[in-house]
């Protein structure tokens, strides 16, 4: 193999490298767990939380399992402990009744919620997620999500 034909395959491997420095150090931003957690809880309403318990009720797991995940957004693990929760006889959690994981008081949730369904209905999308990005720690996309999930 000619010099340049080595010098060649010596850039791919020290690109290679590189890339694979730069994927293995890059973090994600830290979650705030209170925040998503109500963002979660507020797409269930009355209605969806008699569903829920009714199909626990009616042993059909997986569908009250689909049916959270529909209105709220969470992950196949967070909706099967909230399912199975309810099948042991515990509540679906109440919006903004809890401590968060970093010891925020989630109450407060409750008073922002309604504002950004009403910044929402009105059309201004944009200023929902700014409003729901200053009061948390989500990312744009993670902001964006929830409030089109409301």
């Amino acid at each position: 193999m000619p010099t340049w034909g080595w010098f060649i395959v010596a850039l791919v491997l020290i690109d290679a490298a590189v890339l694979a420095v730069w994927l293995l150090a890059r973090k994600s931003p830290p979650k705030n767990v209170a925040a998503t957690t109500q963002l979660m809880l507020a797409g269930l309403d009355h209605s969806a939380r008699e569903d829920i318990y009714r199909l626990v009720g009616e042993k059909k797991k997986i569908h009250a399992i689909k049916l959270f995940r529909e209105r709220t957004g969470a992950g196949l693990q967070e909706a099967k402990d909230v399912v199975e929760s309810v099948g042991r006889g515990n509540p679906i959690p109440a919006l903004g009744a809890s401590m968060g994981a970093s010891g925020m008081d989630t109450a407060a949730w409750a008073d922002i919620i309604p504002r950004l369904r009403t910044l929402k209905a009105e059309g201004n999308t944009i200023s929902a997620i700014k409003l729901l990005r200053a009061r948390s720690e989500l990312s744009l996309r993670e902001a964006k999500e929830a409030v089109d999930r409301l």
